[in-house]
C-alpha cells in the first residue's frame, strides 16, 4: 500500500490503517445450502413462517435473480418465482457458521467488529511485519475459510470502514475486477483500494456500492438522476447541505471516501439500538410512553455495564401507511434512566407529526463515549484547579453533589432489579404539587440540569 498523499492527509486519513471488510455473499441461503445439498441451484429465501406480514429476510441468487429482493411480501415473492424455497430463520446454525468463520479471522486479526451473521471489519494495522501485505492476508483468509467451512468470501481492503465495505461489493458483483493479483478459478478475488484512491476509486460506481447512505437520500438522488458516486462527489458541499441539510455535509465526504470511524470490538459497541412491532396499530400515548420508558430502562442498563454514556438518542417509528419518520436529541453524557426517557419522549414528540397510527417504533443511543460518573453509593466527586474530576471520600452526612446523588439511586435501583427483577419496581406518582401537576416517585433520579423529566401520567401534549 502506498503513502498516503497530500490531499489524502488533509482529508482527514489515518496512514497506516489497514481495515477489511468480510462479506460472504448470501451468507444465510449459503448455510442452508451446506447443510442441504439439494437446495443447490434452487431459488431459497429465508422468511419467517405463517405471519400475515411475513417478508424476505435473505435470499440466494437465483432468488434474486427472478426479482425478488430483501424486505418483499413473502405473497408477492411467490408471485413473482413459484418455484422459491422458503425456508424458516435458523439462528443457531447461523451463529455457529458465524463462530467458526471468526475463529479463522482471530489468527489475523486483533480487533473484529461483527456485522451480524457472517459479516465482519477486521482491523490490522501494524501487522504487516508479522503476517505481511494486506492484499496477500486478504488472499489467505479467503482461502482458509473456502477450505475450512466452504464459504464463498468477498473481502474489500482499504484504510477504512467505508471504502472496505464498497470494495467487498464490487468484488463480490464482479469476479476479480481490479483485484491487484489474480486468484485461482472459482474465488472471488479480494479486492484492494491504496491509500489516496478512495475518491477515484467509488467515482465510476453506482450509489448503490456506497454503504451507510439513509433510503430517503437514495430517493432523492434517483429525482435528480445522480446515479454514479462520482456526480455527487462532484457537487460542492454547500449545495448538497441546500438540498438534504446537515446530512448532506456528511454525504459529500463519504461519497470522496472519507470515515473516520473506529472498528471497534463487540464489547465496545458504536450504538445500542430496541426495536418494537406493535401488536395493535396506535398513536396512544398512553401506550408509547411507556413503551419507551422499557427501552431506555434497557438502553441505560447497558451503558451502565459498560461504563459507557451517550450523546444522542434517536427515535424512528413506521407509520402504518408505511411511511417513517426519525427524529433526534443531542445528549450530554446521559446514562441515567430517566435522562434517556426524558430524551425518547421528547423525540418522539418531534417525529410523530402525523395522526397516522404507529406500527413500530425503536429507539437508539449513539456516539458513545466513556462515562466519567460513578455509580458508588455515597461517593462524592469534586473538582480540581485543574478541571479535573475525581473522587472524595464518603461523607455520610454531609450535602451530595446532585449528580452524585442521582447517579448513587440509579445503582441503588439497578441492585433491585439484577437481584430481583424489574417487576418489584413500578412506576407511581405524587399528587398535590403547588401546580396541579405529577411527579414520578422515581424521580429523585434527576437529569443532568436537576429538572424532573414528565412522568407517565401527565399529558402528552
Amino acid at each position: 500500500m502506498r503513502d498516503i498523499g497530500e490531499e489524502g492527509g488533509r482529508a482527514g486519513r489515518r496512514e497506516g490503517r489497514s481495515v477489511f471488510f468480510v462479506d460472504p455473499p448470501a451468507f444465510c441461503t449459503t448455510v442452508e445450502r451446506l447443510v442441504a445439498p439439494a437446495l443447490r441451484s434452487r431459488p431459497v429465501a429465508v422468511a419467517p413462517p405463517g405471519a400475515d406480514r411475513a417478508t424476505v429476510l435473505a435470499l440466494s441468487d437465483e432468488a434474486r435473480g427472478a426479482g425478488i429482493t430483501r424486505g418483499m411480501a413473502v405473497r408477492q415473492a411467490k408471485k413473482l418465482c413459484p418455484d422459491l424455497v422458503l425456508l424458516p430463520p435458523n439462528p443457531e446454525l447461523y451463529a455457529r457458521a458465524s463462530r467458526a468463520l471468526h475463529e479463522v479471522l482471530r489468527i489475523y486479526a486483533p480487533v473484529i467488529e461483527p456485522r451480524g451473521y457472517g459479516h465482519a471489519f477486521l482491523d490490522l494495522s501494524g501487522t504487516e511485519r508479522l503476517f505481511g501485505p494486506a492484499i496477500d492476508v486478504a488472499a489467505r483468509i479467503h482461502r482458509e475459510v473456502r477450505e475450512r467451512i466452504g464459504l464463498p468470501l468477498s473481502v474489500g481492503v482499504a484504510i477504512n470502514k467505508l471504502v472496505s465495505e464498497a470494495a467487498a461489493t464490487v468484488g463480490a458483483g464482479d469476479v476479480g475486477a481490479g483485484c491487484i493479483r489474480p486468484l485461482p478459478a472459482g474465488y472471488i478475488a479480494p479486492l484492494q483500494v491504496s491509500a489516496g484512491d478512495e475518491e477515484r476509486f467509488l467515482a465510476p460506481h453506482r450509489m448503490d456500492v456506497l454503504p451507510e447512505v439513509p433510503a430517503e437520500i437514495r430517493k432523492r438522488l434517483d429525482d435528480y438522476q445522480l446515479e454514479l458516486i462520482g456526480e455527487v462527489a462532484a457537487i460542492s458541499e454547500s449545495d448538497l447541505c441546500a438540498v438534504f441539510g446537515r446530512p448532506g455535509r456528511e454525504l459529500k465526504s463519504r461519497t470522496r471516501g472519507i470515515d473516520l470511524r473506529p472498528v471497534l470490538p463487540p464489547e465496545v459497541r458504536a450504538e445500542y439500538h430496541v426495536s418494537h412491532t406493535l401488536a395493535t396499530d396506535t398513536n396512544d400515548w398512553g401506550i408509547l410512553h411507556p413503551l419507551l420508558r422499557r427501552f431506555t430502562e434497557q438502553l441505560g442498563r447497558r451503558l451502565r455495564q459498560r461504563h459507557l454514556a451517550a450523546r444522542r438518542l434517536t427515535v424512528a417509528i413506521d407509520y402504518t401507511d408505511y411511511t417513517s419518520a426519525r427524529r433526534f436529541v443531542v445528549l450530554s453524557d446521559a446514562l441515567l434512566d430517566l435522562e434517556l426517557w426524558d430524551a425518547a419522549r421528547r423525540a418522539l414528540t418531534l417525529a410523530m407529526t402525523r395522526r397516522v397510527a404507529i406500527r413500530m417504533i425503536s429507539v437508539t443511543v449513539g456516539r458513545l463515549v466513556e462515562s466519567g460518573l460513578q455509580l458508588d453509593l455515597w461517593d462524592t466527586m469534586e473538582t480540581t484547579e485543574a478541571g479535573d474530576r475525581k473522587r472524595t471520600k464518603p461523607l455520610p452526612n454531609g450535602p451530595l453533589n446532585p449528580d452524585v446523588r442521582s447517579a448513587a439511586m440509579q445503582r441503588a435501583l439497578d441492585t433491585i432489579t439484577t437481584r430481583w427483577g424489574r417487576r418489584v419496581l413500578s412506576p407511581h406518582t405524587i399528587h398535590g404539587a403547588t401546580d396541579g401537576s405529577q411527579r414520578d416517585v422515581t424521580a429523585g433520579i434527576r437529569s443532568g440540569n436537576g429538572q424532573h423529566p414528565q412522568s407517565v401520567g401527565a399529558p402528552a401534549r
